[in-house]
């Protein structure tokens, strides 16, 4: 854990308000970043994915033993948030209303979707981050975290290494592995 790590997380527990407003700047944007890439969900659900990831991160704070960083383990805390709904949404059976709002009905209707947006392309988009994001969930999860950071977050491979307590050519060594474990998911699942 770094020692920035380690202060933010001593300064919550003590109650300071501060590290709690540094703590929701810091870390509330990049783990949005992880649900979007993870999940299909609209941005209201990725909003309430973050809020309850991080909630739940603040009320566990004293079991946060600093043998990962603070990002690390605020991942694997969103990462079994997202199960648990995924978990629930397949449960739930699907019903629509016959009785609709039709004021909202005629609204959408009048919606026109902008010449430079094609349905076509928005449709392959989604399904081909839907793609990724089943891939990187199929993977181990340090392989997945570690693409996460180098591919969608953008961080080095030295900072990459840092947050996982490696030397750079370990990192890079584990990036390698994670590509090539992706590219043979990825292959198995659209050849």
């Amino acid at each position: 854990m770094s020692e920035g790590d380690r202060t933010l997380v001593e300064r919550m527990l003590a109650g300071d308000q501060s590290a709690f407003d540094a703590f929701f700047v810091a870390y509330a944007p990049r783990v949005a970043a992880f649900v979007s890439r993870r999940s299909s969900l609209d941005r209201a659900g990725v909003e309430d994915m973050v809020q309850a990831s991080l909630i739940k991160a603040i009320r566990n704070l004293e079991s946060f033993r600093g043998e990962a960083s603070l990002f690390t383990w605020l991942c694997t805390i969103c990462r079994h948030e997202l199960a648990s709904l995924h978990r629930k949404m397949q449960r739930q059976p699907i019903h629509e209303s016959a009785d609709g709002d039709t004021a909202a009905r005629d609204t959408l209707l009048e919606l026109r979707v902008p010449s430079d947006n094609e349905p076509q392309n928005e449709l392959e988009l989604e399904a081909h981050r839907a793609a990724v994001a089943k891939a990187l969930n199929s993977l181990p999860e340090r392989y997945a975290r570690v693409l996460e950071w180098k591919y969608g977050d953008g961080f080095s491979v030295e900072e990459i290494a840092a947050m996982l307590g490696l030397t750079p050519i370990a990192a890079q060594s584990l990036l390698a592995r994670a590509r090539k474990e992706f590219k043979g998911v990825w292959l198995r699942e659209h050849a």
